[in-house]
């Protein structure tokens, strides 16, 4: 059994986003109508509160970072960008309270946001001990290329976005949701991650370069990754991805949550190795699912039974002193014919459990099956009972 139900963690995700938005919405239609707003903020005249259409926010050909165009020190309440273009534009120390980035652009050099802040957090409300109202904002329909460093994204939503050579540095990303959408050269580094969701999102490229640790939970989720194009480049590139994320899990040391990328991981994995390494990752994933799936050992203990109770029956059994095998049946009713599969069946679970024998005994064609199932049942026994062990103790 898996640890992750991705089916339930979607629908979790999913119903997270609805609410979130019910919550945005809500707090978003208060400070707008009454302008009024916590007094840690001062909003903007020229941007707060108002809708910006097809905007340009630095442009130009792409320049080095150093020569961006710099916007430092506002507070930016309540706006909506739509079709707006971001293009060799720094932010530094804005916040963004409740904003809508609807099919905006972030080309050219890009865009860079340091120190900034897309969540307000406390609330409006008296009484306000203990309470947050978690205001976020969205992008929604965007092609993203930036750096976002030193910056505060809790419970940020990206829908539907195209993020492409986008890094998240030292920054807060909890409870964010990415959902819809497509990541490609995604680089993450020292950044809180607790509670993220990615969900329906198609990931090429994606890495954690930590000089410390990014913070991951048992609320973290990372969707399955839908196969597109299914050639070696994506294989590759995907089984690479789940590797990533296992490995991150594991420095977190959830142990259970790496367990399940681990097995996506080789299981895209086998899609690329060559015949004798595909051969050997096959039965690993049939026989106990890489070790992270120990009901697979019984399902392949119960098919090698059954798959060696028709081959002595092909070659033969000694039953009642006689020799029978498949020529003797053609002879006999279906009645007969159960019973002499019984004992094959009989036979085949003594020889795989190791326990001895019945009625019926291998011939001398069988003796050699006989010993493959032995050898077979022992390897088998220590398998299931290794995976499930493992299993129990974490």
């Amino acid at each position: 059994m898996a640890y992750i139900n991705f089916k339930e963690e979607k629908e979790v995700a999913i119903d997270q986003l609805y609410k979130r938005r019910e919550n945005n919405r809500k707090l978003i239609n208060s400070i707008s109508s009454s302008k009024t707003i916590s007094k840690l903020y001062s909003p903007n005249e020229k941007y707060s509160y108002k809708n910006h259409n097809e905007i340009v926010f630095g442009g130009g050909h792409p320049k080095w970072e150093e020569d961006f165009e710099e916007i430092a020190d506002l507070d930016i309440a309540c706006a909506t960008f739509n079709k707006c273009i971001f293009s060799n534009v720094k932010f530094l120390r804005c916040k963004f309270i409740g904003c809508i980035f609807n099919e905006c652009d972030f080309i050219g050099g890009g865009a860079l946001f340091e120190d900034c802040s897309f969540v307000k957090k406390e609330s409006e409300d008296k009484p306000n001990l203990n309470i947050d109202d978690n205001l976020s904002c969205e992008f929604i329909n965007c092609n993203i290329y930036a750096k976002f460093f030193l910056s505060s994204l809790e419970f940020i939503i990206f829908d539907n976005c195209k993020l492409k050579e986008t890094t998240f540095n030292l920054c807060d990303v909890s409870s964010g949701m990415i959902i819809n959408s497509e990541m490609n050269k995604i680089f993450i580094t020292d950044s809180n991650l607790s509670g993220f969701k990615l969900v329906n999102t198609y990931i090429e490229d994606l890495e954690f370069k930590d000089k410390d640790k990014s913070k991951l939970d048992e609320k973290t989720f990372f969707d399955k990754i839908e196969l597109r194009k299914k050639d070696r480049d994506e294989y590759e590139g995907i089984y690479t991805v789940y590797e990533n994320i296992a490995d991150k899990f594991k420095d977190n040391n959830l142990k259970n949550n790496f367990g399940e990328y681990y097995y996506l991981c080789r299981k895209t994995q086998r899609n690329v190795l060559k015949p004798l390494p595909k051969i050997s990752s096959t039965v690993g994933l049939l026989s106990c699912g890489y070790g992270e799936r120990p009901i697979y050992a019984v399902y392949f203990s119960i098919a090698v039974i059954i798959v060696f109770s028709i081959l002595y029956l092909l070659f033969g059994i000694v039953l009642n002193g006689e020799i029978v095998n498949l020529s003797d049946l053609y002879n006999i009713n279906f009645r007969e014919l159960l019973t002499l599969y019984n004992e094959s069946l009989n036979l085949s679970v003594g020889m795989f459990a190791g326990v001895g024998l019945t009625e019926a005994q291998p011939s001398s064609a069988s003796y050699m099956i006989s010993n493959v199932e032995m050898l077979i049942g022992i390897l088998m026994m220590g398998v299931g009972i290794g995976a499930l062990v493992k299993k129990i103790v974490r």
